[in-house]
């Protein structure tokens, strides 16, 4: 059986002296460190918790390709769900009451813990250093430095992630706003669900939320329009969306959060 670590390593000749040292208990075996945004490392800028203020983002969500991958590509304790899907994002946190403001993407699978769901994230690249390594040794997300845009327009947003060095795209995805259908509405419903992630062979679950998008959206704090998506990445063996071979898209949205929050891990 295919180890996470092989999944992901899978069709990449990665060269040594490019690779940084992965930290323990996790398992993406992509180079932590980028040429141009630089390394996954603290700056001393921003001691203590982080506040988060505002944020926005675009989400897509997909039917996967390869139920049997996608399987095995879930850790134990972990299990594959009654409903399988694949979720991309792109996300920028540009206000901040207290840390740096950087932008993310991130490619996660639904799995089951016990009883509770979750996003199980495969790679998290995003733009900030401190960023990059507090969430690699708090809360166990597979973070690398990486290149991340976001781009609003009027009915349409762009998210790209970009790969080691910043000239090749690893996705884009664009959500055009649209009206939903029930059962695009129906996926939304596991849309704010927890991360889950694993951290030195114990499972860590933070984010989410108790409350449906709807009620989330009647409190003032979140701001939502219903999308259709398009994902375009390389055909090509070392990309991961290739090799997870993701199927048709299912339901997308763009939402603004305006919230004030820490990020603590349970």
């Amino acid at each position: 059986m295919m180890t996470r670590r092989q999944f992901l390593g899978a069709g990449s000749a990665l060269v040594a002296a490019a690779c940084a040292p992965v930290v323990s208990g996790l398992y993406d075996s992509a180079p932590l460190d980028d040429p141009v945004l630089g390394r996954c490392a603290y700056s001393g800028r921003f001691p203590g918790s982080w506040i988060y203020e505002e944020s926005d983002y675009i989400r897509a969500f997909f039917e996967p390709g390869d139920l049997a991958l996608y399987r095995q590509t879930i850790p134990s304790p972990l299990v594959m769900p009654e409903r399988p899907m694949v979720r991309v994002s792109v996300i920028d946190f540009y206000r901040m009451a207290y840390g740096p403001a950087y932008r993310e993407s991130e490619i996660s699978l639904l799995a089951l813990h016990g009883h509770q769901r979750g996003w199980f994230l495969l790679t998290m690249p995003l733009t900030d250093g401190d960023a990059c390594l507090g969430g690699r040794t708090r809360l166990g997300t597979p973070k690398v430095m990486r290149r991340v845009t976001l781009e609003r327009g009027a009915d349409r947003y762009v998210g790209t992630s970009f790969g080691w060095g910043g000239r090749v795209t690893d996705f884009t995805l664009t959500v055009d706003v649209g009206e939903l259908d029930e059962a695009g509405r129906d996926v939304l419903r596991v849309a704010l669900l927890p991360y889950l992630t694993l951290l030195e062979g114990r499972v860590l679950q933070f984010g989410g939320f108790t409350r449906s998008l709807e009620e989330v959206e009647r409190a003032g704090d979140l701001t939502l329009r219903h999308g259709h998506a398009r994902l375009e990445f390389p055909r090509e063996p070392a990309n991961l969306l290739h090799r997870l071979g993701v199927g048709r898209p299912l339901a997308a949205h763009w939402a603004r959060l305006r919230l004030r929050y820490s990020i603590t891990p349970r």
